[in-house]
C-alpha cells in the first residue's frame, strides 16, 4: 500500500524536473542560434567589427560547438573585410592549427595569401598562392590563385610576367569562368611593353641644346615655351650687360640664367618620367576596369561555401 502511495509523488517530481529542464535546454539552443544569426546579420550589413565581437562571444560561450571552425572562419573574414589584416591572418592561422582536418582549410590558406597581398607583401603573397596551387591543384580556388598571381605582376607593371601568368590560367583551367578573361588579358597586357615612351636622356639633351625643347618633346608645349622665354631672356640680358661692360649686373643675371638653364634640363627629365608613368597608369587603369567589370571578385561572405579570394573592389 505504501508503495502505491509513493509512486504518484515520484512521477510528479520527475515530471516537474523534466518540465524545468526541457525549456532551459530549448532556450539555450534558441539563444545560441540567435547569437550566431545576429553575428551573421551584422556581417551582411557591413558592420564587420561588431560582427567579429559577436563571433568571439559565440566561441567563448560555446567552446564545444560542432561548427567552431566555420565560426572561426567567419571571425577571420570579418577582420579581413574590416581591414584588420594582421588579426585576420592570426585568426586564419589559428583555424589551421586547431582544425587541420576542416574542409575550410583550402579557403583559409587562400585568404591568408590575400591578406598578405593586401598588406603589400607581394612576394610572400605570390609564394603563398603558388604553394596553395601546389597543395590544391584541382581545387575550386586554384584558378583564382593563378589569376591573382597575374594581377600582382600587373600591379607591379611587369607586363610580360603578367601575360605568362594569365596564359597559365587558360592552359591549366580552360573550363573555368576565368579562362576566357585570362586569355583576353594575356593578349592585352602584352601591349604594355610597347607603350609610348620618352627617353630621359633625349629629353635632357634637347633641353640642353634648346631650352624648352625637352618639355615639348614630352608633350608639355606651354612648359617648353615658358622655359625658352625665361632662359632665353636671361641669356640675352647677360649678353647685353656684358656688351655694355656692366659686369656687376651681367654676372648676377648670368648666375640666375644658369640656375634656370639647369632647372630647364632637370625639369625636362622629370616631365619625361611623368609622361612614361602616365602612359603606364592609364594602361593599368584600363586593365583594372576589365577585371572589375568581370565581377569575379567581391567582399568575403562569412558562411558561404564559395568564398572569393580577393576583394578587388575595395582593395588594389
Amino acid at each position: 500500500m505504501q508503495k502505491f502511495i509513493v509512486l504518484p509523488f515520484f512521477y510528479f517530481g520527475f515530471s516537474c524536473l523534466l518540465l524545468s529542464v526541457l525549456p532551459t535546454a530549448y532556450s539555450q539552443s534558441f539563444e545560441t542560434e540567435q547569437l550566431l544569426r545576429f553575428a551573421d546579420s551584422l556581417f551582411q550589413e557591413g558592420d564587420y567589427l561588431n560582427a567579429a565581437h559577436e563571433y568571439r562571444r559565440y566561441l567563448f560561450l560555446h567552446p564545444d560547438a560542432d561548427n567552431r571552425d566555420l565560426v572561426q572562419f567567419s571571425l577571420a573574414a570579418a577582420y579581413q573585410n574590416a581591414g584588420k589584416l594582421r588579426e585576420a591572418i592570426e585568426t586564419y592561422q589559428k583555424l589551421i592549427n586547431t582544425y587541420p582536418q576542416s574542409s575550410l582549410i583550402p579557403k583559409t590558406q587562400s585568404n591568408i595569401a590575400q591578406c598578405q597581398l593586401l598588406q603589400g607583401d607581394k612576394s610572400t603573397a605570390i609564394a603563398s598562392l603558388q604553394q596553395f596551387q601546389s597543395d590544391y591543384p584541382k581545387g575550386d580556388l586554384a584558378p583564382r590563385a593563378q589569376f591573382t598571381i597575374a594581377m600582382i605582376h600587373m600591379e607591379n607593371k611587369e607586363w610580360e610576367a603578367a601575360s605568362r601568368a594569365w596564359q597559365q590560367v587558360s592552359i591549366k583551367y580552360p573550363q573555368t569562368p576565368f579562362a576566357e578573361m585570362s586569355s583576353r588579358l594575356a593578349h592585352t597586357v602584352q601591349h604594355g611593353t610597347s607603350l609610348p615612351r620618352r627617353s630621359l636622356a633625349i629629353a635632357g639633351l634637347f633641353s640642353a641644346l634648346i631650352p624648352g625643347l625637352g618639355q615639348t618633346y614630352s608633350g608639355r608645349f606651354s612648359d617648353g615655351l615658358q622655359s625658352l622665354i625665361v632662359v632665353g631672356g636671361l641669356a640675352a640680358g647677360t649678353a647685353y650687360y656684358i656688351d655694355q661692360e656692366q659686369y656687376e649686373v651681367a654676372i648676377p643675371v648670368g648666375i640666375v640664367g644658369l640656375f634656370f638653364y639647369a632647372g630647364n634640363i632637370f625639369g625636362s627629365v622629370q616631365l619625361a618620367k611623368i609622361f612614361n608613368r602616365q602612359q603606364e597608369d592609364n594602361f593599368l587603369d584600363g586593365l583594372r576596369g576589365q577585371i572589375q567589370t568581370s565581377n569575379f571578385f567581391g567582399a568575403l561572405s562569412p558562411r558561404s561555401t564559395d568564398v572569393p579570394l580577393v576583394r578587388w573592389q575595395s582593395r588594389f
